[in-house]
C-alpha cells in the first residue's frame, strides 16, 4: 500500500506530532508499506532522504504563523501522491491538515486526519483564534475527509459534536518504541546527576516545549508553593526541552526566589532524556491541554510515577493511573507533587500499573494494526 503522511514538521523538529509521525510512518514501512513524508523543510535539511525505508520531502516553508509552518505546494503535491492508496494528515490545527482538505476534494486520494486533541496556548488573543478556528475552518477539515482519528474516546465526541458520523471516527492511541532506548538503558546516569546538580535532591521531571501551553508557568509557581509555603527544600525541578517560553520561565523563577531549585537543561540527546527519567522520582506534565503526550508514556514506561492535569483526554488514557490536578491550579499542583513523593508505597503502586499499561497496550507493534486495519477500510 502506498501512504503518504503530511504533517507539519518531521524530525529533526522535536515534538509530540513529529515522533508520533516518525514512529508510526516508520513502523508501516517496516511491514512492507511505501510511505512518504510531507514535511516542512524546517529546520533546513536535505530536501529529499530516505531513512528507516521512508522517502522524506521538506517542502520550503514560506511563513510560521502562530509556530505553524504555511507550505504552499502542499497544495500541489504532485509526483508524491500519484498512486497513493491513502492520505494521511496530521494535526487539524495545521496548514498541513488543511491542504489535505483541499487535496481530497482535488485529486480524490482517500484521506485520514489524525485529531492531535484540542488545541490551547494560554494566550488570551491566541486562545480568541483557536476558538474562531474551531467554529469555522476545523468544522470544515472534519467533514473534508474520509476518516478522523482521535486518540481518545473525549477527543472522538469532541468531533462527533460538529456532525461527523461515529462510523467515520477511530480512535487509536499513541505509543512507544521501546526498543529505541535500548541503547541507552545500561548506561550510569551518574554524570547526567551530576552535570544538572541533582545529587542529594528528591527530583521532579518534566518533558516538554517550554510554553505556557504545557504549564511551565503553572509549575514554577507551585515550586514557589512548595519552598515558601511548604517550606521544602529537599527537591529539585529539572525542565528538559526548549521553547520560546524559556527566558520567561527563568525570570519567573528569579521572581519567585526559586532558581536554585530548578534547572533547564534545555533540548538534550536520546540518551541524556533516558538518563533524565531514569534519574527522577516524579514526571509532572501540567498542560492547558493536550492528545495523547508521548513524554507520559515514555516516563510511565520507565516507571516514574505521574502528575498531569485533569483533561478529558487525559483523563480517558490515565484516570487510573495517574494523579490528576485541576489545570491553571499551582495550589492543587504543589500539594499533589509534596503528597506523592512522600508516599512511597503509592508511588510505587503507581509506577508498577504505569508500566504495565504502557508495555501492554501503547507500543507500536500493536497500534500500527489499528492503522493498517483503518487503511484497508478506506481503500476497500
Amino acid at each position: 500500500m502506498k501512504i503518504v503522511q503530511v504533517t507539519a514538521y518531521y524530525p529533526p523538529h522535536t515534538g509530540g506530532i513529529e515522533r508520533y509521525v516518525h514512529n508510526l510512518s516508520r513502523a508501516l514501512a517496516g511491514r512492507g508499506h511505501d510511505v512518504t513524508v510531507l514535511t516542512a523543510n524546517v529546520p533546513r535539511g536535505r530536501p529529499f532522504e530516505t531513512e528507516n525505508g521512508v522517502a522524506i520531502e521538506r517542502r520550503p516553508c514560506l511563513v510560521r504563523p502562530f509556530n505553524d509552518p504555511f507550505v504552499p505546494s502542499f497544495f500541489r503535491p504532485g509526483e508524491s501522491l500519484a498512486g497513493a492508496d491513502v492520505l494521511h494528515a496530521h494535526n487539524a490545527y495545521s496548514c498541513a491538515a488543511l491542504s489535505a482538505g483541499v487535496v481530497r476534494r482535488k485529486f480524490g486520494v482517500p484521506t485520514v486526519l489524525t485529531h492531535h486533541g484540542q488545541h490551547m496556548f494560554g494566550h488570551p488573543l491566541k486562545d480568541l483564534f483557536v476558538t474562531l478556528y474551531r467554529g469555522t475552518i476545523e468544522h470544515g477539515l472534519v467533514h473534508r475527509v474520509d476518516r478522523v482519528v482521535t486518540l481518545s474516546p473525549s477527543d472522538a465526541a469532541y468531533v462527533s459534536a460538529f456532525g461527523v458520523g461515529r462510523e467515520r471516527i477511530s480512535v487509536i492511541p499513541n505509543a512507544i518504541c521501546p526498543e529505541d532506548f535500548l541503547p541507552c538503558t545500561s548506561e550510569d546516569t551518574a554524570g547526567f546527576e551530576e552535570a544538572h546538580r541533582l545529587e542529594g535532591k528528591k527530583r521532579v521531571l518534566f518533558v516538554g516545549q517550554i510554553s505556557t501551553r504545557k504549564g511551565v508557568d503553572v509549575l514554577l509557581r507551585a515550586v514557589d508553593q512548595i519552598v515558601h509555603e511548604q517550606g521544602r527544600d529537599d527537591l529539585v525541578f529539572l525542565f528538559v526541552g526548549d521553547g520560546d517560553y524559556r527566558e520567561r520561565a527563568q525570570e519567573l523563577a528569579r521572581r519567585h526566589r526559586v532558581e536554585e531549585y530548578v534547572r533547564f537543561a534545555g533540548k538534550v540527546g536520546l540518551c541524556d532524556l533516558v538518563a533524565a527519567y531514569r534519574s527522577s522520582d516524579v514526571y509532572v506534565l501540567p498542560s492547558l491541554s493536550e492528545g495523547m503526550p508521548t513524554v507520559i508514556l515514555e516516563a510511565m514506561f520507565f516507571g516514574l510515577p505521574v502528575i498531569t492535569t485533569d483533561l478529558p483526554c487525559l483523563r480517558d488514557n490515565f484516570g487510573d493511573h495517574a494523579v490528576l490536578v485541576p489545570p491553571r491550579d499551582e495550589h492543587a499542583l504543589a500539594r499533589a507533587v509534596t503528597g506523592l513523593l512522600d508516599d512511597a508505597a503509592r508511588c510505587r503502586r503507581l509506577s508498577e500499573r504505569g508500566k504495565e499499561l504502557v508495555r501492554s497496550n501503547y507500543t507500536w507493534d500493536n497500534v500500527v494494526l489499528a492503522y493498517e486495519r483503518l487503511y484497508e477500510q478506506m481503500t476497500d
